[in-house]
């Protein structure tokens, strides 16, 4: 939580969302987003994200709760506040008989902003966002990666203070997925930025805090660096090279080893898990030791699996098993 003396960029209390009178979309949620933040918003389809940022930007109204941008209420009709956020929706979708230049001009006179401060605004926007060969070009033709790169400088034309962008890598192509993640880098050391992403390898290299939703709960709030501290950790996999007799006795003496729970051999791939508890530097090196005896060269060992992505799948798996369990009390005592 931010002290007093900061003042915070997004702040929602209790908020809730209910469609229909009867589908909750987002239940209770409450957190805060301090400046210099880039939030990884997560969570399944369906978990309430989207919800979430529109509550956030005042395109729908919260049936529970608040949200306060910049200390101000967030409502349908908070458009001045609206002014100072920079929004880019999943699939972002631009009139095909314009080009660049004449749309991003339309966008900023929408805005009010004076010609002499929208013409070299649009010049560095649209070489910013590496557009400047095709900004004579119809946006009917353009390709999802241009087609991304337009948003970004549409959401920045008003110079905002926060940005939310919803799925920014969705159906780009390596080249362009990595343009726009260097985009954000650059972004993120001036703006508070909230980015809803399933690319969890996206979110371990651009965010710093996340945010796990699931079936409209949120499930953990904080530093990256704390949701990477929940893994099961003590998962490996280790590449061999040595005589195949010699890797298969190896792999036999792994497997008698008290601390090690699981180990597989997979052509020349081990794969190993240790008990919970078991400290992992001296397990590997029993390990290590082993393979040194049997003349095994050690070629790669890595920890398996994203961290990031682990611990979302383990937050949620626990989530789900939990939820399981209420279920089954709530039949058990009927």
């Amino acid at each position: 939580m931010a002290d007093d003396a900061t003042e915070l960029v997004v702040e929602t209390q209790h908020l809730t969302k209910i469609y229909q009178n009867r589908q909750i979309a987002l239940n209770d949620v409450s957190l805060s987003i301090e400046p210099g933040c880039v939030l990884g918003l997560l969570g399944p389809n369906g978990a309430g994200k989207t919800t979430f940022l529109r509550l956030i930007l005042g395109l729908h109204r919260s049936t529970a709760g608040w949200a306060r941008v910049f200390k101000q209420t967030m409502s349908p009709n908070a458009a001045d506040l609206r002014r100072r956020i920079g929004y880019i929706p999943t699939n972002p979708q631009f009139p095909k008989g314009m080009t660049p230049i004449v749309y991003l001009d339309y966008i900023a006179r929408l805005f009010g902003l004076p010609a002499g401060v929208r013409k070299p605004r649009l010049a560095t926007l649209i070489r910013a966002v590496d557009l400047l060969p095709h900004s004579g070009e119809s946006i009917a033709h353009f390709t999802p990666g241009q087609t991304a790169r337009l948003a970004v400088a549409a959401s920045l034309l008003n110079d905002p203070d926060l940005l939310i962008w919803d799925e920014p890598t969705h159906g780009l192509d390596i080249e362009a997925r990595r343009s726009m993640l260097e985009l954000i880098k650059s972004l993120a050391a001036e703006k508070t930025l909230i980015i809803s992403s399933h690319n969890l390898s996206d979110v371990d290299e651009v965010c710093n805090h996340a945010c796990v939703l699931n079936k409209g709960q949120m499930i953990f709030h904080g530093s990256l660096q704390d949701l990477k501290g929940r893994i099961r950790k003590n998962h490996y996999e280790l590449d061999l090279d040595g005589e195949q007799k010699s890797i298969t006795k190896c792999v036999q003496a792994v497997r008698a080893m008290k601390d090690v729970t699981h180990a597989v051999l997979r052509l020349r791939r081990l794969e190993i898990k240790l008990g919970d508890e078991t400290p992992n530097a001296l397990a590997l090196a029993q390990i290590f030791q082993t393979l040194a005896e049997h003349k095994i060269t050690l070629i790669t060992v890595r920890s398996v699996g994203m961290q990031t992505e682990q611990a979302y799948l383990d937050l949620v798996e626990k989530e789900e098993g939990r939820g399981f369990a209420r279920l089954y009390k709530d039949v058990e005592a009927a």
